[in-house]
């Protein structure tokens, strides 16, 4: 049987869940993350999958995101560093990079997801299998529209953002409450927090309920190495 599965990253190293089971699961590599699960599964990530280069610089799916989201919610979709940055040693010498070749700098917020940027990349182009089975979402934005097209009112940092999630999340499994008090109950704070265990659960949601509404996953724009770079998220 496929399990679909939802992924965030998180200070442990990534968090992942399947609406089958009773709790989310840690790991403190992707690889150790997709080798966990059958064959046949399926995964929605939180990390941008396909990056902009020197031979195709516009990775236009965040710029697209944007749009969609309220106000509020669209800090939370950054620009994405360029795959030459991603792989320089320091925050100066990516930054200097990005702007050579895409024109922009790379924010703080940026440089402190490169190197899970750089697990997903690496992960990809050595396994070029996984391309077609690893997705790319956005919380925020998956959260938007199995939110009836509402971008979220409160910050997922606070209680009142985590309660609000949980209820639309309720909404499609009520699986979901489960899910999260256990998981909430099974790690420490400082491994995982609130937000990256509903975060899991949004994707793992979104993927279910695409795969179960027969909805299609197109690769919009492929990068220089033919990997997707598509925010996905099911429109109901």
């Amino acid at each position: 049987m496929q399990k679909l599965i939802g992924i965030d990253g998180c200070k442990y190293g990534w968090v992942a869940v399947s609406m089958k089971s009773d709790t989310a699961d840690l790991f403190k590599s992707l690889a150790d993350l997709i080798n966990f699960y059958p064959e046949s599964s399926m995964f929605m990530i939180d990390m941008p999958v396909g990056l902009s280069n020197i031979d195709l610089k516009e990775r236009n799916c965040e710029t697209i995101a944007r749009k969609i989201l309220s106000k509020k919610r669209k800090p939370s979709l950054f620009s994405v560093p360029c795959r030459e940055s991603i792989y320089a040693s320091t925050y100066e010498e990516a930054n200097q990079i990005n702007r050579e070749i895409i024109k922009k700098g790379i924010s703080k917020q940026s440089w402190g997801i490169v190197q899970k940027i750089r697990e997903v990349d690496q992960l990809l182009q050595n396994n070029r299998s996984l391309v077609r089975k690893i997705k790319e979402s956005h919380p925020e934005v998956a959260f938007h529209f199995l939110n009836s097209q509402q971008s979220m009112e409160y910050n997922k940092k606070t209680a009142e953002g985590q309660q609000e999630r949980l209820q639309v999340l309720k909404s499609f499994s009520d699986r979901a409450e489960v899910i999260f008090n256990n998981s909430m109950s099974n790690f420490k704070r400082k491994h995982v927090s609130a937000d990256d265990i509903l975060d899991s659960i949004c994707l793992a949601v979104t993927l279910e309920e695409m795969i179960n509404s027969g909805s299609s996953f197109e690769d919009g724009n492929l990068d220089s190495l033919g990997i997707p770079m598509k925010i996905h998220y099911f429109n109901q």
